[in-house]
């Protein structure tokens, strides 16, 4: 009968699509010879969200850790109709002089054309994220970097300079598989990622995070 003072349950939170992914959720990778040992089959932790604001969208991206402590980065992409998982990891700059050479990788920024490169070797650690060769799709473009979650919230005004303002350049594979992308920011600092592009099926499993 004193059912009635009892307090409701808030109801468990619903993740049905890897895109509403928040901090403290879990995903899994299907168990598939496409990913790295310490990926394939793994489940990862959503430890931060990231923005990429453009000048008429933004792009959403999740940091993601691997129970052994290595990082990855997760975007979710929309193309004719489809959508797809690209997973991206940032090399070093030891990493780019063993796969392209710092010399072929300089091309990219001293050339006026868009520039083609061919990689010249595959590390063991990094060769499931490595296509054989790479076209520069654009010229570089800018963008403003937010470590933080704008979905749910009002952008600042594009070059309100709020955000973190970096130079984009991105190079993609022929069978576009596979993607380099550059950010260079201000005062010279350069961060180098290797993005392999995957269905989005291979995500098998969402589970929300334990204060959902």
């Amino acid at each position: 009968m004193f059912g009635f003072f009892k307090s409701k349950k808030t109801p468990e939170r619903q993740l049905d699509h890897a895109k509403d992914l928040k901090v403290g959720d879990m995903l899994t990778i299907i168990d598939s010879f496409a990913y790295p040992s310490w990926l394939k089959g793994k489940t990862l932790k959503v430890i931060g969200v990231q923005t990429y604001q453009y000048e008429r969208s933004a792009e959403y991206e999740f940091v993601l850790e691997s129970d052994s402590g290595k990082v990855t980065f997760l975007q979710i992409e929309q193309s004719d109709g489809e959508e797809y998982a690209n997973f991206s990891i940032k090399i070093q700059r030891e990493d780019v002089d063993a796969i392209f050479s710092l010399d072929e990788f300089a091309r990219i920024f001293d050339e006026e054309s868009l520039t083609h490169i061919n990689t010249q070797a595959t590390p063991e650690p990094l060769e499931r994220f490595l296509g054989k060769s790479y076209q520069q799709s654009e010229a570089p473009y800018v963008c403003y970097f937010y470590d933080s979650d704008y979905r749910d919230r009002t952008l600042p005004r594009y070059q309100a300079e709020s955000g973190e303002a970096c130079e984009v350049i991105e190079l993609i594979s022929s069978d576009e598989k596979y993607a380099i992308n550059i950010e260079v920011w201000d005062g010279g600092e350069t961060d180098v990622s290797l993005t392999m592009c995957r269905p989005l099926s291979d995500i098998i499993d969402l589970f929300p995070g334990a204060s959902s």
